[in-house]
């Protein structure tokens, strides 16, 4: 019994260590931030809701594709939140027609249900498209309507930037509106532990792209 109850103490210290090394050095836990900033709120839909409790990677640059938090260019102390769709050269173009890296952009596999979003400056609640784009290795929703007329928006990515678009396009901070982002303070959002409420199983233990 004495040697069970000590394997017992020997493994739960044992997993405490990792996990407190891996907390340490490899990943942090992140609440998203409710506030008052109805934008970003709108903005980082339909991945991600104010309150919800995440865990990002440290320690290596942000690869094309990933959801991402940055430290903000506008506001220090806070972050911003966006998908990594342009690299140091790549040149990448935001319209109505889509995300384009280097003339590519991601397809749309397939749809899911249409959501209905306050739009952050109006308040009127917005019927949103949502699709679901395929990179190859995981797939990830986003939101836009079928006439957003935003415009063109075209850069060529800098030495030691990345060009973040939000999946929400409509209602979007991101690159469009505070330019390109210092790469080094991004980290990858890898995980939701759980959401506002633990008991919201929808929004619980899910791998985030």
């Amino acid at each position: 019994m004495k040697g069970l109850t000590r394997s017992v103490v020997w493994g739960t210290g044992i997993l405490g260590a990792i996990g407190l090394l891996l907390y340490l050095f490899v990943f942090d836990v992140w609440v998203v931030p409710r506030g008052e900033d109805a934008e970003f709120a709108a903005s980082i839909l339909p991945a991600l809701l104010p309150e919800d409790k995440v865990l990002v990677q440290r320690g290596r640059a942000p690869k094309w594709g990933e959801l991402v938090r940055c430290a903000s260019p506008r506001t220090p102390g806070s972050y911003v939140v966006g998908r990594v769709f342009g690299t140091p050269g790549d040149r990448v173009e935001v319209s109505d027609h889509g995300v384009f890296t280097n003339g590519s952009a991601l397809s749309a596999r397939h749809g899911c249900p249409q959501r209905m979003v306050a739009h952050p400056i109006t308040e009127n609640l917005v019927t949103m498209s949502c699709a679901v784009a395929e990179t190859g290795a995981w797939s990830f929703e986003y939101l836009t309507t079928p006439a957003m007329n935003a415009g063109t928006h075209t850069a060529i990515v800098e030495a030691g930037k990345v060009y973040l678009v939000s999946d929400n396009r409509l209602m979007h901070q991101d690159s469009r509106d505070f330019g390109q982002v210092d790469a080094s303070t991004c980290e990858h959002v890898v995980y939701r532990l759980w959401g506002e409420r633990y008991s919201d199983g929808s929004r619980r233990f899910q791998i985030l792209w």
